[in-house]
C-alpha cells in the first residue's frame, strides 16, 4: 500500500491514455500490429495484476498467448518506462504463442512507490518475485527478458542467480567494472540528492527514434506512468552494482542494433563478454537503432522468436534429470554456437 504523504500511481486510464499515443498514432508500431484497430486491441489486452511487494503493490501487466502458450515471457522495460508501453511488442508474442508478463517496477506505471526511485536490488528482487508469480500462475517454461535498462537487468539477475529457463537480453553494460563509475557512485551517495533526468543519463534521448509519434513522446514526457528521471540512489546503485555468477544460468540471446547510438553494439558485446555470463549468443540487428521494441519491433520479434522456438525445441529433446534445476551440462548443448563477442 501507498505510504502515508506519498503520492499514489497513476489511475489505468491516465496510463492507457498516453500508451495509446505511441501504439495506435504510431504508423511504425500500428503497422507492426496490422493496423490500428490491431494496436488498439494489442493494448486493452493487457490484464492488470498485483503482487505485493515490500509493503507496496507492484503491477503486473499480462499479455496471454493466442493460443497454448509455448512459455511465458517475463518483460522489463526499459529506463523510465512500463509494461503498457510495449504492449504492441507484447501482442506480436502472444501472437506468437508467448504469454507476456510485463513489470512495472516500483515507481513505474501503475505501481506504487515514488516515482522514479528503483535501485538495481530492488529491481531484480522484483524480478524475481514476477518469475516466480509467472511459473506459479502460468507454468511451462519461463524466459526473462528485457529491453535496454531491462536488458542489463536481465544479465544482471542471471549473475545474481534469477532462475529463468531462457533469457533475453537488448543492450548491456556493466557501469561496475570500470573504477570511474564506482567513484561516480560513491559521489553520487554522498553529495547528490537531486533526481537524474533520463536526458542527462542517456545520449541523445530524445533524438532514439525516427518516428515522428514517438519523438513527440520522448519530447514533450506526459506520460504520467513514466519516470522521465530517475532517483539518484537508484544511479548510484547502477553504477555500484556487482554480482558474481552463480553455477547455474540460462542459455541467453545478448541482442544490440548494429546503428544503436545510446548503447553500441560495440559496448554490449564487450560487457557481456567481462560479466562473466555463459552459455550466450549475441545478435546483432543490422540498421536497428536503440528503441528496438519500438522501431524495429516488426524485426526484432520474429528474430527473437525463431531464437525461442530453436532453443524450446531443444529444451524438449532432454528429458529426465537433465531438465533437472541446476544442471549446466544441458544448458551447455543449447548454445555451442554462442559467440563470445
Amino acid at each position: 500500500m501507498t505510504t502515508r504523504n506519498e503520492p499514489g500511481p497513476p489511475s489505468r486510464d491516465e496510463v492507457l491514455q498516453a500508451a495509446r499515443a505511441i501504439s495506435v498514432e504510431s504508423e511504425t508500431l500500428a503497422g507492426a500490429a496490422g493496423g490500428r484497430a490491431a494496436a488498439e486491441a494489442m493494448l486493452l489486452a493487457c490484464e492488470s495484476h498485483w503482487i505485493p511487494f515490500e509493503g507496496r503493490s507492484v503491477h503486473l501487466g499480462l499479455w496471454r498467448a493466442a493460443s497454448p502458450a509455448r512459455a511465458t515471457i517475463v518483460f522489463q522495460p526499459g529506463s523510465g518506462s512500463h509494461a503498457l508501453n510495449y504492449a504492441i511488442m507484447a501482442g506480436l508474442f502472444a501472437r506468437a504463442g508467448f504469454n507476456v508478463v510485463g513489470i512495472d517496477r516500483p515507481g513505474h506505471g501503475l505501481s506504487e512507490g515514488p516515482r522514479g526511485h528503483c535501485t538495481i536490488e530492488t529491481a531484480l528482487a522484483v524480478g524475481d518475485a514476477a518469475l516466480a508469480w509467472a511459473r506459479t500462475q502460468l507454468g511451462g517454461p519461463v524466459v526473462l527478458m528485457g529491453s535496454s535498462m531491462g536488458g542489463m537487468l536481465t544479465v544482471f539477475g542471471l549473475l545474481s542467480g534469477s532462475r529463468a529457463d531462457l533469457a533475453v537480453a537488448h543492450n548491456f553494460l556493466y557501469p561496475a567494472k570500470l573504477a570511474s563509475m564506482r567513484l561516480r557512485a560513491w559521489w553520487i551517495r554522498r553529495h547528490r540528492t537531486r533526481p537524474y533526468p533520463l536526458n542527462e543519463l542517456v545520449h541523445g534521448f530524445e533524438r532514439l527514434s525516427a518516428d515522428p509519434v514517438i519523438g513527440r513522446y520522448m519530447t514533450q514526457r506526459d506520460d504520467p506512468g513514466a519516470a522521465f528521471a530517475l532517483s539518484a540512489p537508484s544511479i548510484a546503485s547502477l553504477f555500484s552494482f556487482r554480482a558474481r555468477g552463480p553455477a547455474h544460468q540460462a542459455p541467453t540471446l545478448v541482442l544490440s542494433g548494429t546503428r544503436d547510438p545510446a548503447i553500441p553494439a560495440w559496448a554490449t558485446r564487450v560487457f557481456t563478454r567481462w560479466s562473466g555470463l555463459r552459455h550466450y549468443e549475441y545478435l546483432a540487428l543490422r540498421g536497428a537503432g536503440h528503441l528496438l521494441f519500438h522501431d524495429h519491433v516488426a524485426e526484432a520479434v520474429p528474430a527473437i522468436t525463431r531464437w525461442l522456438e530453436a532453443q524450446l525445441a531443444a529444451r524438449l529433446a532432454l528429458t529426465g534429470p537433465e531438465l533437472a534445476p541446476g544442471n549446466d551440462a544441458p544448458m551447455a548443448r543449447l548454445t555451442t554456437a554462442a559467440q563470445r563477442g
